[in-house]
């Protein structure tokens, strides 16, 4: 768990270190897949209202149902197809 747990022990860090990017939007292509069952998607839901605005880049957006967070082992090979077509479909 040591790994996991050094993510939320660098978070202050992230905050002085990425200072200067506040409040600016993330341009890259990118792409959103989350569980129709994770809890964070109600108290995350006015960012991902924003996401027009936050994630220009944004070209797709993937609720999977019956899934919960950890979208990537609860729904394996969905989230993979998912990936694969982006990918492709972001490929110059």
């Amino acid at each position: 768990m040591t790994g996991a747990l050094n993510r939320y022990r660098n978070m202050d860090r992230d905050w002085q270190d990425l200072a200067d990017f506040a409040g600016a939007p993330v341009t890259q292509p990118s792409l959103f897949i989350g569980g129709g069952l994770d809890a964070s998607l109600a108290w995350l839901s006015d960012a991902i209202e924003a996401y027009p605005v936050t994630l220009p880049g944004l070209t797709g957006s993937h609720i999977l149902d019956g899934c919960g967070h950890f979208v990537q082992q609860e729904r394996p090979e969905e989230t993979n197809r998912l990936l694969v077509e982006w990918l492709w479909a972001c490929a110059p």
